[in-house]
């Protein structure tokens, strides 16, 4: 009878208590600054990504990520390991990975300067248009003392004049062989430069986009077994072939913010809705629901969105300017850009994720905010200010 009794009481005791912890994984992320959507969906033909494809294949990838506002790649790259849109505060996947004695890194990532890792390369906010990164504006500023010179013992012709993505995944391949982080962030710009010079999608940046994909392919190869690797992007890209200028399009209080033309002023509004009637030749596409503006663009970072009663987008490939002088509608420069209206059509980046248990399998289009939760997850962490629900297990 004593026996019977105990053997009741144990499973008791075993539903009592609570699920145990998903078991931690290794994450190495790796952003593709200006990686727009639509270069993962041409032919193998034109753009050549074996890497990239072999991810796609065996793992889980989204058919496209709709941005944040400002869709620019340091807010959007904030927002990728926080989980927030940009001008909220938030912790960082790092900081969240840190207070439970995981082994952080990171390289060029947006916001990592001073922050509290393992291993840092920090990024130099670059301009808009491409610049030459000397690499000892990173390397100087680069934590613990000393890495610079361990990765050139290892890997002579580390150090150089001007910083790459070559750079990057060489600090990337070398952390990953031997300082094996729980947590390893890497970033790559190239693309991104590239396209502000040539134009988005273009011929030299898919050239570039095929550079890094070999660098990618590097960088798996120094990944410990059992890694999770995820691809991400923080926008798409277009060309600005066409210059809109609103304030010269009408007579009144008209403004562009993130790439949205917008007013509070009633009478302008409508004459803006009389327009779209033959859109192309004034350069406005649709309207945008204010709700939706208000939830992509929160009063906190943009207090001049608050005042909007409308606004509008732009067709593709056509920019809003906040210029006064020139037409209404004039010729661009033809070079890409990004900072648009992250819900515009084609305008997407990207999530890709691989690994151990992870599923072959395809998603729809899903959120940036998406995506830190997710990453959260993958290494057993919580991130209890992101605005959406991770993804995972997928």
């Amino acid at each position: 009878m004593r026996l019977r009794v105990a053997l009741l009481v144990i499973p008791a005791l075993l539903l009592g208590q609570s699920a145990p912890k998903p078991v931690p994984r290794r994450l190495l992320v790796i952003s593709v600054a200006g990686l727009d959507a639509r270069f993962l969906t041409d032919s193998p033909a034109r753009v050549k990504i074996p890497n990239i494809r072999k991810l796609i294949r065996q793992g889980t990838s989204a058919s496209g990520v709709i941005g944040v506002a400002p869709s620019d790649t340091w807010s959007s790259g904030i927002s990728l390991v926080t989980g927030v849109p940009p001008g909220e505060d938030g912790p960082t996947i790092w900081q969240a990975a840190s207070k439970t004695g995981l082994r952080t890194a990171a390289v060029y990532w947006p916001g990592t300067n001073g922050a509290e890792l393992g291993f840092d390369f920090p990024t130099i906010r670059e301009p808009r248009q491409k610049t030459d990164i000397s690499f000892d504006s990173v390397a100087q500023k680069a934590s613990p003392a000393g890495i610079v010179d361990r990765i050139e013992a290892a890997s002579p012709g580390f150090q150089k004049e001007l910083w790459d993505d070559t750079s990057a995944a060489r600090a990337a391949e070398y952390l990953l062989r031997v300082e094996k982080p729980d947590l390893l962030l890497v970033e790559l710009t190239d693309i991104d430069s590239e396209q502000r010079e040539t134009g988005a999608l273009s011929v030299y940046a898919r050239d570039a986009l095929a550079n890094d994909d070999d660098l990618i392919g590097q960088i798996l190869a120094a990944a410990p077994a059992g890694t999770i690797v995820a691809l991400v992007s923080g926008h798409g890209f277009e060309n600005e072939n066409y210059i809109v200028r609103p304030r010269a399009l009408v007579k009144g209080p008209v403004e562009v913010e993130d790439g949205l033309i917008g007013t509070a002023d009633r009478s302008v509004a409508q004459r803006l809705r009389m327009l779209m009637n033959d859109g192309h030749r004034h350069g406005l596409a649709r309207e945008v629901p204010m709700a939706e503006v208000k939830a992509k663009a929160p009063v906190v970072s943009n207090p001049t969105i608050s005042k909007w009663i409308a606004a509008f987008d732009t067709p593709t490939n056509f920019v809003a300017s906040d210029e006064d002088r020139g037409p209404a509608l004039g010729p661009g420069t033809h070079r890409g850009v990004s900072g648009l209206w992250p819900t515009r059509p084609g305008y997407r980046s990207v999530f890709v994720i691989a690994g151990e248990g992870v599923p072959s399998r395809k998603l729809g289009e899903i959120d940036l905010l998406q995506i830190a939760p997710t990453l959260a997850s993958v290494i057993g962490v919580d991130l209890p200010r992101a605005k959406r629900k991770s993804l995972w297990p997928l």
